[in-house]
């Protein structure tokens, strides 16, 4: 099954990082988002890669496998 793609898509704005020791937790600027059909996503802020996601395995309905 394939994940629905959601193409680069950047917004400014406030963006908080809730419980996190390593930054300051409130900023101001850009965020990016991509996500692909395989499911691998992607993550920036202010164009730094911030998180990235791949799957060990493809996307399933329900489930415990």
């Amino acid at each position: 099954m394939k994940i629905k793609p959601y193409e680069e898509t950047h917004m400014e704005g406030t963006i908080l990082l809730d419980n996190n020791p390593f930054f300051q937790s409130h900023i101001e600027g850009d965020l990016g988002i991509l996500i692909t059909e395989d499911g691998r996503m992607w993550i920036c802020i202010d164009g730094l890669s911030f998180i990235r996601f791949t799957p060990k395995r493809k996307h399933h309905e329900g489930g415990n496998e």
